[in-house]
């Protein structure tokens, strides 16, 4: 019986190295770009090609049987991505776990209908192509960013040692994808530069968006709001450029507005977009009154709306403080809530904020006085009169590529109205 139970083992062994693969990922990258790349993978096997396999890091030696390994080359771009090799030792590299991701869903399905080739080869990029979908019931979806105002034609000297490049040309083709990605039907933005809207605007025309207002004619929009023109209807925009001087930061600080009807059913929503004054009042003795003054103005002009459309308002923006300081304090009582503690589906706690910096570099380190939401959060997302309507996903967008773009996370909202 002993012998007998031997052999079946090593039988069963024997079956598993023919049939399964080994992931291998590199422990140096990034998780999302190694061992939960390497996790996706390993689920994509079992429920589209029914293959098991096990997960290791990069071994110092020779691994047999059959081996796909994880990798991010350098010189890779961001959202380009290869495959490579022999049945039994096969190679996806890629540029961001977006890249990856959509590497493997590719490998996979050739390995399911055996279509990989006893060489194996494919290679392109994600650029330009839609890859998240909405979920079931979302039929509004809302994407905010601050992205970072760098208009400098030189590359700062610590970016520079990093060997990386934080000029708009370098960003804004990474912007539009985002929202490419994501195709969300407005698109809310801070300090959004006119050198940038020379480089990022022509990229999102080609998706179909369209900007509300560059501004009064005097002043550039620092916060605008886009949105897809085949879906909606642009009834109303306003444009406030926080007054005065000293509380607008050279005219960067203001808010827009805008009111929406969906062609498909008529159904109307508003969205405001803001980035209130950032000093604090050890450096700037007022500042937490002045965030209190700006958001007055943002509370009346959402009041206004629902005055004359009755829809719900969306209010999104950097509004550099807390949500349990007085500023934001105004936004709860007169009962703003909170995205994240509406979304039914799923939520995103972290404090969406990072290290990103003409002087720093960057880095996934916040200087947030908490990595959680509630207590560390400067960006927030809120609902009003929004009693018909509800919130699914509150997310932010973190892949490793995002923070070199801006020391701000997306937000996203998908929405039902």
């Amino acid at each position: 019986m002993k012998k007998a139970i031997i052999y079946l083992s090593a039988l069963l062994v024997a079956m598993l190295t023919l049939s399964s693969y080994t992931i291998i990922y590199d422990p140096s990258l990034e998780p999302e770009e190694g061992v939960e790349m390497a996790g996706y993978l390993k689920g994509m096997l079992s429920e589209k090609a029914g293959i098991e396999s096990v997960i290791v890091a990069e071994p110092a030696g020779k691994v047999k049987g059959r081996v796909i390994r994880i990798t991010h080359s350098e010189g890779k771009g961001i959202f380009e991505y290869s495959l490579y090799g022999k049945k039994s030792s096969l190679t996806l590299d890629g540029g961001s776990c977006w890249a990856m991701k959509y590497a493997a869903d590719q490998l996979v399905s050739d390995i399911a209908s055996q279509k990989a080739p006893s060489r194996y080869k494919k290679e392109g990029s994600i650029e330009g192509l839609e890859i998240f979908d909405r979920p079931e019931r979302c039929d509004l979806r809302i994407l905010d960013d601050n992205i970072w105002q760098y208009d400098s034609k030189s590359i700062p000297e610590v970016w520079e040692a990093m060997g990386e490049d934080c000029r708009d040309d370098y960003r804004a083709p990474q912007f539009a994808q985002i929202v490419r990605a994501y195709m969300p039907d407005v698109v809310t933005l801070q300090e959004y530069s006119r050198h940038m809207h020379q480089r990022f605007n022509p990229l999102v025309e080609q998706y179909g968006y369209s900007i509300t207002t560059e501004g009064d004619g005097k002043a550039w929009n620092h916060t605008p709001i886009f949105y897809k023109t085949s879906v909606l209807d642009l009834l109303e925009t306003n444009f406030c450029l926080y007054t005065p001087e000293k509380w607008s930061n050279k005219g960067t600080k203001s808010f827009s507005s805008a009111v929406f009807r969906r062609k498909s059913d008529g159904k109307q929503f508003a969205v405001i977009t803001t980035h209130l004054w950032w000093k604090g009042d050890p450096a700037q003795p007022g500042s937490s009154q002045a965030r209190a003054s700006q958001i007055r103005l943002v509370i009346a002009e959402a009041e206004c709306i629902k005055a004359k459309y009755g829809c719900p308002v969306f209010v999104t923006g950097d509004m550099n403080c807390y949500e349990d300081s007085t500023p934001l304090q105004q936004f709860i009582s007169e009962g703003f809530k909170p995205c994240y503690e509406l979304a039914t589906l799923s939520t995103d706690n972290t404090n969406g904020h990072h290290i990103c910096s003409a002087k720093d570099g960057y880095s996934r380190q916040s200087r947030r006085r908490s990595p959680l939401r509630k207590e560390g959060a400067i960006d927030h997302c809120f609902l009003y009169n929004g009693q018909s309507t509800e919130v699914l996903v509150f997310d932010c967008i973190t892949p490793y590529f995002t923070i070199k773009l801006t020391d701000h996370y997306p937000n996203l909202i998908d929405a039902r109205l």
